[in-house]
């Protein structure tokens, strides 16, 4: 497998940064109005994975070590630039999100890009998302309530991440 990232990995690259960081600023106004409706856990399990979905997205279309990392640290980038609440932090949590994600192709030694590594790619991001909350917004959750939004986030990024991998196997040529 080449590793070298050509013209066109790059431009895709591009391409869904943008998508997805319109995408993830978009995604606020789901999340509060679920949030507001079904509170915490309900708004965790719908739409956290909207924000974990560009890594394995651009890690099934491009298929190179790196690819989930970038994905979805430039899409979390491309939302830091967006007015939204977030911010900058949505950048720290797309790089968070982007290391974990590439975890799932990592221990696959990068030669496999299917469905299991995108859920996998999906569900990891839980883990650094939980943990930012705790750091940068001082989120405070007695450990079973921690464990239950860590399983629903997973979940959720799971759910989102096999979506990702199914866009790409049904419209990509490169497949």
């Amino acid at each position: 497998m080449k590793y070298k990232y050509t013209t066109v990995d790059l431009a895709l690259l591009a391409v869904v940064a943008a998508v997805f960081g319109a995408v993830f600023t978009l995604a606020w106004t789901p999340y509060y109005a679920v949030k507001a409706i079904g509170g915490k856990l309900a708004a965790v399990l719908l739409t956290y994975g909207i924000w974990y979905m560009a890594a394995p997205l651009a890690a099934s279309l491009i298929r190179k070590p790196g690819a989930a990392f970038f994905g979805e640290t430039l899409a979390g980038l491309v939302e830091s630039l967006l007015p939204q609440v977030g911010g900058f932090s949505c950048f720290i949590y797309g790089l968070g999100q982007g290391i974990f994600s590439e975890i799932a192709y990592a221990v696959f030694r990068y030669r496999k890009y299917g469905a299991l590594q995108a859920t996998l790619a999906g569900a990891l991001p839980a883990i650094p998302s939980l943990l930012l909350d705790i750091l940068l917004w001082q989120s405070v959750y007695p450990p079973v309530v921690f464990t239950i939004l860590l399983v629903l986030a997973a979940a959720s990024g799971a759910i989102y991440g096999v979506l990702g991998y199914l866009i790409v196997s049904k419209v990509s040529p490169r497949r």
